[in-house]
C-alpha cells in the first residue's frame, strides 16, 4: 500500500478514547456441530473509537483537513495510542534489548513488538505480534549479540526496517523504539455544531493497516 501520508493524526489517541485489537480467525463448523479454527497471520489488528468536542477551527483545520486529505478511508496516517507507543512494556523509554527483530533478508531486519509475554506461547504459534511499520525518527535503538550498536546501520523510519552494512549473520539482533501505528479512517465524520463557534463528531473509526 503506497498511498500513506506520513503524518499523525492531529490528536493523539488518548484516554476517553477506545481501542480493540483483533485477529482474522478462520472458524468452520462440521455438520456435528465440531469447530475448525485457522488463525490465518499472527499479527492483531487495532480498531480506535474517537470522537470530540473542539472548537469549529480545530476541528476543520485538523481533523477534517486529514480526513479529506486522505480521501476519507483511501489512504493511510500515524496515530500515537495514548497508552501503547513503547517498545519496552507500553509506555516506558525504549533500550535497544527489547525485542528480537526479525530477520527479512541479509542484513535487513524488521522492528516489532510482541505481545502476551507473561505467560506461555500457545504451541508452535508463538506470540502475537505488530510490525512496527512506523518508528518514530530518533527513538530506534539497535543491539548485536547484547551489544549496542552506535553506527554500520540505517533505518527506514517509513517502513520499520533496519539495514546493517555488514550482514550480522547468525547473531542475535535486538531493538526498541517509539511507534506510530499506521491506519485509514474506517467510517465517515458526522459534524453536529453545537454553538456558533463549537463542534462536535459522533464516533470516528480507525483501523490498522497492517500490510504497507
Amino acid at each position: 500500500m503506497s498511498e500513506f501520508l506520513e503524518q499523525r493524526f492531529p490528536i493523539a489517541v488518548r484516554l476517553g478514547a477506545s481501542y480493540e485489537d483483533d485477529f482474522v480467525v478462520d472458524v468452520g463448523r462440521t455438520k456435528g456441530g465440531k469447530e475448525h479454527r485457522r488463525l490465518l497471520h499472527p499479527f492483531p489488528i487495532r480498531r480506535f473509537t474517537v470522537s470530540f468536542s473542539r472548537s469549529k477551527t480545530d476541528l476543520f483545520n485538523e481533523v477534517l483537513a486529514l480526513y479529506h486529505r486522505t480521501y476519507g478511508k483511501y489512504a493511510g496516517f500515524r496515530v500515537r495510542a495514548f497508552d501503547d507507543w513503547s517498545t519496552n512494556g507500553a509506555t516506558n523509554t525504549p533500550t535497544p534489548l527489547d525485542q528480537q527483530l526479525i530477520k527479512v533478508s541479509a542484513g535487513v531486519y524488521q522492528l516489532i513488538k510482541a505481545y502476551g509475554l507473561s505467560g506461555a506461547a500457545l504451541g508452535s504459534i508463538g506470540y502475537p505480534y505488530r510490525k512496527l511499520f512506523k518508528p518514530v525518527t530518533g527513538t530506534v535503538r539497535v543491539a548485536v549479540d547484547g551489544i549496542e550498536q552506535m553506527s554500520g546501520f540505517t533505518i527506514d523510519h517509513t517502513t520499520g526496517l533496519v539495514t546493517f552494512a555488514a550482514d550480522p549473520g547468525a547473531a542475535m539482533v535486538t531493538g526498541g523504539c517509539e511507534f506510530d501505528i499506521p491506519c485509514r479512517f474506517d467510517s465517515t465524520i458526522t459534524v453536529s455544531p453545537v454553538s456558533p463557534s463549537w463542534a462536535e463528531t459522533e464516533e470516528i473509526n480507525l483501523m490498522e493497516l497492517i500490510d504497507l
